[in-house]
C-alpha cells in the first residue's frame, strides 16, 4: 500500500522536510525583493548567482559522495552549515550582506541532496523508493507555499528563514538513517564497467534536463509574479498556486512511477517535454481572473510529475553504480545551472516582449526538444553492464 511505504520511508521524509524549506524561502525571494523595490534585471542577476552556488554545491558535494565513506560527514556538514546561515539569514541585514549570506547558505544545504540520491539509488527497491523521495517533496513545497506570501506580508522574511533553519536540521537527523539503511545489496552492487561509468548518452539527457528546467525557474520565480502584479492577485494568492499545484503532483508522481515498470521512461520524459511547452502557451492566453490561474498552474503537476520520476529513472539508467555520486550531482546541479541561465533568459525575453507574448516564445525550445525526443525514442544506450 502506497501509505505503508510512505510511513516506512525515510527517502519521503527527508524530502518532506527539504523541500518545505525550499517552499518557504525560494518563492519568497524574488516578492522581497521586488517589495523592496529592486529592478526586475537586479532580480534576476541576484538570483543567477545565488544559483550559481547552488551549482558549486551539487558538483563538489556529489564528487565527494562516490566515495560511500564519506556520505555521512557530507550529510553533517552541508545541513548543519546551512541552518546556521539560515539563521543568520533571519536577522535584519543590508541588502548586500543579505545576499552573500544566502549565496553562502546555498552552498551548504542543496549539497545534502546527490549524497541521499547516490545512496538511495543502490538499494533493491530504488525505483519506488525514488518515487517517494519526489512524493515527499512535493508535499513539503506544498504545505509550506500556502503559507510564504501569506507569512511574508504579515510578519516579513525573518521567520521565512528561521523556519527554514529548524528544516534543514530535520532534514540531518533524518538523513542519518538513510546513509545506514540496511536496504542496499542490489545485484548490480557488484557489476564491472567499461570506462568511466557514465553513459556519453546522459550527457545530452542532462542538457535536456536543463532546458525542461527553465520552465521550472519560470513556475516559480516569473508565473507567481506574473499572477500578482499583472493579474493583481496579491502574494498570497500567487503562491497558493503553487502549492495547490505541489500536492497534485503526489497522485501523478505515483501513477507514472508504477507505470516505469511497463513503459519506457524515455518516452515519459518526452512527455513532460511536451507538456511544459503547453504549460506555457496556456499561461500566455490565461485571462486575468483568479480561478483560470489556479487551473493553469495546477496543470503543472502533469509536467513535474512526468520528468520527475522519469529522469531519475535515466540517470540510474545511464551510469554505474560507483559514479553514481557524481552523476546525481551533476543530475542536481542542472536545476542551479537552470537558475543561473534562465533568470537572464527569461528575464530578457519578457523584457522585451511582455509575458504572454514572452510566454509563447519561451515554449517552443522546450516543445522542440520534447517532440524530437519522443520520434527517437528508444534510440537511448541501455543500462550499463
Amino acid at each position: 500500500m502506497i501509505s505503508e511505504g510512505l510511513r516506512k520511508s525515510k527517502l519521503f521524509q527527508v524530502n518532506t522536510l527539504y523541500s518545505a524549506a525550499g517552499g518557504l524561502y525560494y518563492p519568497a525571494i524574488p516578492l522581497y525583493l521586488r517589495g523592496l523595490g529592486v529592478s526586475v534585471d537586479l532580480i534576476s542577476l541576484i538570483l543567477s548567482g545565488l544559483s550559481l552556488s547552488g551549482f558549486i554545491s551539487a558538483v563538489l558535494w556529489g564528487k565527494l559522495a562516490d566515495s560511500p565513506s564519506r556520505r555521512r560527514r557530507i550529510i553533517a556538514v552541508t545541513t548543519i552549515g546551512g541552518a546556521v546561515f539560515y539563521m543568520i539569514l533571519a536577522l535584519p541585514l543590508p541588502l548586500t550582506i543579505f545576499t552573500i549570506i544566502l549565496f553562502l547558505a546555498n552552498l551548504m544545504a542543496p549539497g545534502a541532496v546527490p549524497v541521499i540520491m547516490a545512496e538511495a539509488s543502490g538499494w533493491v527497491n530504488a525505483t519506488e523508493e525514488m518515487g517517494y523521495f519526489w512524493i515527499g517533496g512535493s508535499l513539503g513545497y506544498s504545505l509550506t507555499t500556502a503559507f510564504t506570501g501569506l507569512i511574508l506580508e504579515k510578519v516579513g522574511v525573518g521567520l521565512i528563514f528561521l523556519l527554514s533553519s529548524v528544516l534543514i536540521l530535520g532534514v540531518y537527523a533524518v538523513s542519518r538513517g538513510i546513509i545506514f539503511s540496511d536496504r542496499k545489496e542490489p545485484a548490480e552492487a557488484t557489476r564491472v564497467t567499461q570506462g568511466n561509468g557514465i553513459s556519453m548518452i546522459f550527457w545530452l539527457l542532462m542538457l535536456s534536463v536543463t532546458i525542461f528546467l527553465f520552465t521550472d525557474v519560470a513556475k516559480n520565480l516569473y508565473i507567481p509574479v506574473f499572477y500578482a502584479f499583472n493579474l493583481r492577485m496579491g502574494y498570497a494568492l500567487a503562491t497558493l498556486t503553487l502549492s495547490i499545484e505541489a500536492l497534485l503532483e503526489i497522485p501523478v508522481i505515483y501513477v507514472f512511477t508504477k507505470m516505469l515498470s511497463r513503459i519506457n521512461a524515455w518516452l515519459i520524459f518526452s512527455l513532460s517535454l511536451i507538456l511544459a511547452g503547453l504549460f506555457f502557451l496556456l499561461n500566455a492566453i490565461i485571462p486575468p481572473d483568479p480561478v483560470y490561474a489556479f487551473l493553469v498552474m495546477s496543470s503543472y503537476a502533469l509536467v513535474w510529475g512526468t520528468y520527475s520520476v522519469s529522469s531519475t529513472e535515466l540517470v540510474a539508467m545511464l551510469t554505474d553504480l560507483r559514479r553514481r555520486g557524481t552523476a546525481y550531482g551533476v543530475y542536481n546541479s542542472a536545476f542551479p545551472v537552470a537558475n543561473i541561465i534562465g533568470p537572464l533568459y527569461i528575464g530578457y525575453v519578457i523584457s522585451i516582449s511582455g509575458y504572454r507574448r514572452g510566454l509563447i516564445y519561451l515554449s517552443m525550445p522546450v516543445l522542440a526538444l520534447g517532440v524530437m525526443i519522443l520520434k527517437y525514442n528508444g534510440k537511448a544506450k541501455p543500462r550499463l553492464k
